[in-house]
């Protein structure tokens, strides 16, 4: 069962009449009544009381002691926690959460830096509702939530990028690490963790002692996930990542299973990676082949969410993880997702500009130059001069958008958006590489809830935070040592994975899957796309998609990854037009206030 959570906020009367009434409309129960907020949970969520007019909703585990999640607290950890607000939790605790407070008539919540737990919103009779999902935001409301036709259009210019709106009309989103606090008659949003509190190149310390550091954390985070499932089932590529959570689950929870998905071309059929570290760890392994027959553009990923998310190839993705889940009793999804983006990943020569301009010229930038030119097959003149507009260019990270077959309008529109994120907003003393590292991890909050989640819990470990925090502060050039992309995260797990795995450099691909789905359904593609609701409202650029899905002509990867994306956007839109409301389902009268 997942955790689901109900937050109410606002004045005390309108919150104490509510409550009642939100309860029966959801099946939640009370779990905590304080002055100006309320809580609502299933059996599966945890709400955890730190004093009268503060609790933290959701996991969270402890960053001394055992890898367990706790479900109460001692009293003095109650004393520190309300003494010091939610500077100590983030301090001294992880997880996956979200905190309220409510001091002085105003009420502060805030969502654990690895957006963990969902936490979206939305308003209603001159409250605000926070919750794990939109069903429960449209069952306490009793209304269902139309689309945002301009907001849609910008998620899908900004290429991923977390914001606080999403593409329904009164449906919000409470990013990662901030801290919303409502007084009744305003609010104000502020940054609780910034990535850049750790990104310092001064850090540095001797390989071999980072290494063993990072393994440290990241068995201790897997553990801690792992302790509270009996069956989870493993998404395992037989890459380094999901190697790396295979490796600590055979330690920490030897019941886990793992599953594989491969493709009919070579480029996607990884069995054998999986195999030898399935063996290494003590795994089982299922195997599990991308069916075209179990692709249906009609049917959307993401449907319970308020953001069309996910594209159409991993539809048999999904629907194989689910049947063997059922099959084995499992009782949670784990995933190596996100490693590429907390690990370092990464190919341009950045990590050069970091190294010179922190330490200069010298052996240490051309060591870093050599393990550059190793990794990536360019020759030393090439990387220097890519690392000198590195160097050159304005501190920070520019988001850049994806405009692809979108409206010339619409993106003309766009045009002038600076794509912002708090993360991004870089300090004067930034390093290049490094600004990238923290916009990858920026990047992959929008991947973390899969399709599956309304299954069981979808668990993402690598993106805890104590191992964002790690690797924040390994400096960008370690993470290219010995000419190897996420060096240290290979050099942490040498003698627990299988020496193949470890210096694995090639990855798999499911895109010739994408590339067959688009060929053999390339008409059925097209209509849906040229008379759907994109095109309609001027979203998508008809003579884009006509071009590019004639008869004969061949599509590159890249045009195939988002017209695979849009046919899911256009099965999203379709879902939201034929599912029942929350009102039709349930009385339409206001819930809060």
């Amino acid at each position: 069962m997942r955790p689901r959570y109900l937050l109410l906020v606002g004045d005390r009367e309108a919150v104490s009449l509510a409550t009642a009434r939100v309860a029966a409309r959801t099946g939640l129960a009370v779990a905590h009544s304080a002055h100006g907020f309320a809580v609502l949970t299933n059996e599966a969520c945890t709400c955890i009381t730190v004093d009268p007019e503060a609790v933290v909703i959701g996991t969270l585990f402890p960053r001394q002691g055992p890898a367990r999640a706790v479900t109460a607290l001692s009293e003095a950890e109650r004393a520190h926690l309300s003494r010091h607000g939610f500077a100590a939790l983030l301090e001294a605790w992880w997880g996956g959460y979200v905190g309220v407070r409510s001091q002085g008539g105003r009420t502060q919540v805030i969502r654990d830096p690895s957006a963990a737990l969902p936490c979206y919103r939305a308003e209603q009779g001159g409250s605000t509702l926070f919750a794990s999902d939109l069903a429960l935001l449209e069952a306490a409301s009793g209304r269902r939530y139309p689309v945002a036709w301009d907001a849609l259009g910008r998620v899908l210019y900004s290429a991923g990028l977390p914001t606080p709106e999403t593409a329904l009309a009164g449906i919000g989103d409470l990013r990662a690490g901030d801290i919303i606090t409502l007084d009744g008659v305003a609010e104000q949003t502020a940054t609780g963790w910034s990535p850049w509190t750790f990104a310092d190149p001064r850090n540095d310390e001797e390989s071999a002692a980072t290494a063993e550091r990072l393994r440290r954390v990241v068995e201790h985070c897997v553990a801690g996930w792992a302790s509270l499932y009996g069956r989870p089932l493993l998404s395992l590529s037989g890459g380094l990542d999901s190697s790396i959570v295979a490796a600590c689950l055979g330690g920490a929870r030897p019941s886990a299973e793992c599953l594989t998905l491969y493709t009919d071309d070579a480029a996607g059929d990884e069995r054998a990676f999986a195999k030898l570290v399935c063996d290494a760890v003590g795994l089982p392994l299922s195997e599990h082949r991308y069916d075209l027959d179990a692709v249906d553009l009609s049917r959307p990923l993401g449907g319970h969410l308020p953001r069309p998310a996910g594209r159409v190839e991993a539809q048999p993705y999904e629907a194989a993880h689910r049947a063997l889940a059922r099959q084995i009793g499992a009782d949670a999804f784990f995933t190596g997702n996100g490693g590429d983006n907390v690990f370092g990943y990464s190919q341009s020569a950045a990590a050069l500009a970091d190294r010179a301009l922190h330490e200069g010229p010298g052996a240490g930038a051309f060591a870093t130059l050599r393990d550059i030119c190793r990794q990536t097959g360019a020759g030393p003149l090439r990387v220097t001069r890519a690392a000198m507009r590195h160097a050159r260019q304005p501190r920070g990270y520019r988001w850049k958008p994806n405009p692809r077959f979108l409206h010339r309008d619409l993106v003309a529109s766009l045009a002038d958006t600076r794509l912002s994120h708090p993360w991004l907003d870089a300090p004067a003393s930034t390093l290049p590489a490094k600004a990238a590292h923290i916009a990858a991890l920026v990047r992959a909050q929008l991947t973390l809830e899969s399709d599956r989640s309304q299954m069981l819990p979808v668990v993402n470990p690598l993106v805890s935070q104590p191992i964002m925090e790690t690797c924040l502060a390994i400096p960008s050039w370690r993470w290219r040592e010995g000419g190897r992309d996420r060096a240290m995260a290979r050099a942490a797990f040498a003698e627990r994975l299988p020496s193949v795995i470890v210096e694995r450099r090639m990855k798999g691909t499911p895109d010739p899957f994408c590339g067959e789905i688009v060929q053999r359904k390339r008409a059925e593609l097209r209509a849906r796309l040229l008379d759907g609701q994109l095109a309609y409202h001027r979203i998508l650029d008809p003579g884009a998609i006509e071009e590019t899905l004639r008869p004969g002509r061949p599509t590159t990867g890249e045009e195939n990854v988002r017209l695979l994306e849009l046919a899911n956007v256009e099965a999203w839109l379709g879902a939201r037009s034929s599912r029942p409301s929350g009102a039709e389902t349930a009385s339409s009268a206001s819930i809060v206030g």
